[in-house]
Protein backbone atom coordinates (compact mmCIF):
# COMPACT_ATOMS: atom_id res chain seq x y z
CA UNK A 1 0.00 0.00 0.00
CA UNK A 2 1.29 3.03 -1.22
CA UNK A 3 0.54 6.50 0.49
CA UNK A 4 0.86 9.11 -1.77
CA UNK A 5 0.44 12.65 -0.62
CA UNK A 6 -2.13 15.46 -2.08
CA UNK A 7 -0.74 17.74 -4.94
CA UNK A 8 -0.44 21.18 -2.24
CA UNK A 9 1.31 19.05 -0.22
CA UNK A 10 4.13 17.74 -2.64
CA UNK A 11 4.81 20.98 -4.32
CA UNK A 12 5.58 22.30 -1.00
CA UNK A 13 9.59 23.45 -0.68
CA UNK A 14 11.69 21.33 2.01
CA UNK A 15 11.55 25.26 4.58
CA UNK A 16 7.79 24.77 4.55
CA UNK A 17 8.52 20.95 6.10
CA UNK A 18 10.99 21.80 8.31
CA UNK A 19 8.64 24.73 9.72
CA UNK A 20 6.00 22.17 10.03
CA UNK A 21 8.00 19.52 11.68
CA UNK A 22 9.14 22.27 13.75
CA UNK A 23 5.91 23.64 15.42
CA UNK A 24 4.87 19.77 15.52
CA UNK A 25 8.03 18.90 17.51
CA UNK A 26 7.35 22.18 19.91
CA UNK A 27 3.48 21.62 20.50
CA UNK A 28 5.00 17.57 21.31
CA UNK A 29 7.10 18.93 24.07
CA UNK A 30 4.77 21.07 25.73
CA UNK A 31 2.06 18.60 25.80
CA UNK A 32 4.85 15.89 26.88
CA UNK A 33 6.35 18.74 29.46
CA UNK A 34 2.74 19.25 30.93
CA UNK A 35 2.13 15.47 31.72
CA UNK A 36 5.20 15.60 33.02
CA UNK A 37 4.77 18.48 35.21
CA UNK A 38 0.84 17.16 36.47
CA UNK A 39 2.70 13.53 37.12
CA UNK A 40 5.55 15.55 39.21
CA UNK A 41 2.54 17.23 41.21
CA UNK A 42 0.90 13.93 41.88
CA UNK A 43 4.02 12.35 42.88
CA UNK A 44 4.83 14.87 45.34
CA UNK A 45 1.67 14.84 47.11
CA UNK A 46 2.01 11.02 47.39
CA UNK A 47 5.38 11.12 49.05
CA UNK A 48 4.08 14.18 51.38
CA UNK A 49 0.83 11.76 52.46
CA UNK A 50 3.38 8.79 53.24
CA UNK A 51 6.02 10.81 55.46
CA UNK A 52 3.35 12.34 57.07
CA UNK A 53 1.90 8.91 57.89
CA UNK A 54 5.25 7.56 59.03
CA UNK A 55 6.03 10.68 61.20
CA UNK A 56 2.62 10.33 62.86
CA UNK A 57 3.39 6.46 63.58
CA UNK A 58 6.50 7.34 64.62
CA UNK A 59 5.17 9.52 67.35
CA UNK A 60 2.78 7.09 68.22
CA UNK A 61 -0.41 8.87 67.50
CA UNK A 62 -1.30 6.55 64.59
Amino acid sequence: MKITLPENLQSMDETSWMAILAAAAIIGLILFAKAVKATLKIIVIVVMLVLIAYFLRQAGII
